[in-house]
């Protein structure tokens, strides 16, 4: 792909991700409540509220790509040590000061005990992981990852194959993500013996190890490079909300079932390229007019977008705590005054979290990147507004 001119409107807001923002957490902090007892439509609107990591998976590469891409469109080498710090300021901090929580304080991890420190320090406790306080940060780790690599071999590669190699090398990683999971499942789940409980096996060697959850990453960095470097198909599909909105329904719709059938060899081959084809396509809708018009119109979107990343963070010990507390008091889950009490909680912990720690360091960034002499990545919708996804959309 040969860089063309971006259009005006590629520069502008997109105001409708805030909303897809706050939509993926929702889900992800839905999933997580207690299910026991539910009321049958909380049970059956949260039941695939996972999926809210895969949401975040394809905002975080269409953001992130754009920030890697745009100097090469520019004719310039992106600049990896700032990449890097400016991904460090913005993980780091919130991150160790939740885990020095979950470490330090045993009243936040509950009874059971952590795994090794040493992997959480690394972005590595997905890898062999069997569950845990904090085991949440798993999709952090496979985002550290990803983005550990990704510059260098964007930096490595584009000079010789060009962007194009780089989409079609894409492609062909999550070609390489069906064979993997595939083969994980003939290796692991395919001859579990009957009775023998398949959601551990399943969640160590399908869902939580990197190489097998990278779709979403990838369609973000595909919809990235379409983005930053054929701005005319962009726009073309911008101006189509009608195609990009019956693409997400129908691939969301067929993820549906999948999503049921998680454990089988269809499902783990194909589920996760499938919810990245529909959350991809959602995107675009997002981005489009009629995008904003319908996503960006939701009432305290663009601040709860802002306070995704503290969220993610803080929502399983919150909810430890809140439901606790409450249970003594003799109100279950589904008790007014506990969902109350778990909702305060979060957005307490989560401000104060934003305010003490996030913001700034956050500040404390601008300021380093205002006096370095590395030349800034080109400022994206992420860094524009407030309204950003957890950890995997900002820089």
């Amino acid at each position: 792909m040969s860089p063309q001119p971006p259009s005006a409107s590629l520069s502008s807001r997109l105001p409708g991700l805030d909303t897809l923002r706050v939509f993926a957490i929702l889900g992800v902090v839905g999933r997580h409540y207690p299910h026991t007892g539910a009321p049958a439509w909380f049970a059956e609107t949260t039941r695939f509220g996972w999926t809210g990591v895969d949401l975040f998976f394809v905002l975080s590469g269409f953001l992130i790509g754009r920030q890697l891409l745009e100097p090469i469109a520019a004719g310039e080498r992106p600049q990896l040590l700032s990449f890097y710090l400016r991904r460090l300021f913005r993980i780091l901090p919130s991150y160790w000061a939740v885990l020095a929580l979950y470490a330090l304080v045993p009243t936040v991890r509950g009874a059971e005990s952590m795994g090794p420190l040493w992997k959480f320090l690394t972005f590595t406790q997905n890898i062999g992981f069997e569950g845990g306080p904090f085991g949440h940060a798993w999709s952090l780790c496979v985002e550290e990852q990803f983005y550990l690599v990704l510059p260098l071999l964007i930096l490595a590669l584009a000079p010789r194959v060009g962007v194009r190699g780089v989409g079609i090398l894409s492609l062909g990683l999550i070609a390489a993500g069906v064979l993997l999971r595939s083969f994980a499942w003939e290796s692991h789940l395919a001859s579990v013996p009957e009775g023998v409980p398949l959601n551990p096996i399943y969640w160590k060697w399908v869902y939580w190890p990197t190489w097998n959850r990278m779709d979403g990453l990838l369609a973000g960095v595909l919809l990235a490079l379409v983005h930053v470097f054929r701005p005319v198909v962009w726009e073309r599909w911008r101006r189509a909300p009608l195609c990009s909105g019956l693409l997400a329904l129908v691939s969301l719709s067929l993820a549906w079932p999948l999503c049921a059938a998680n454990k089988t060899l269809l499902g783990c081959a194909v589920l996760f390229p499938v919810l990245a084809v529909g959350f991809a396509a959602l995107v675009v809708f997002a981005a489009s007019d009629e995008g904003a018009r319908t996503l960006g119109r939701m009432p305290g979107a663009r601040w709860l977008a802002s306070m995704t990343y503290c969220m993610y963070l803080t929502h399983t010990f919150t909810k430890n705590l809140a439901l606790d507390a409450m249970e003594k008091l003799g109100w279950g889950p589904f008790h007014p005054a506990t969902v109350l009490a778990y909702v305060g909680c979060l957005l307490a912990a989560s401000t104060l979290l934003h305010v003490a720690v996030e913001r700034p360091f956050l500040r404390l960034r601008e300021y380093w990147m205002r006096s370095s002499r590395a030349h800034p990545f080109p400022r994206n919708d992420a860094e524009r507004t407030p309204g950003r996804p957890p950890h995997a959309s900002l820089p």
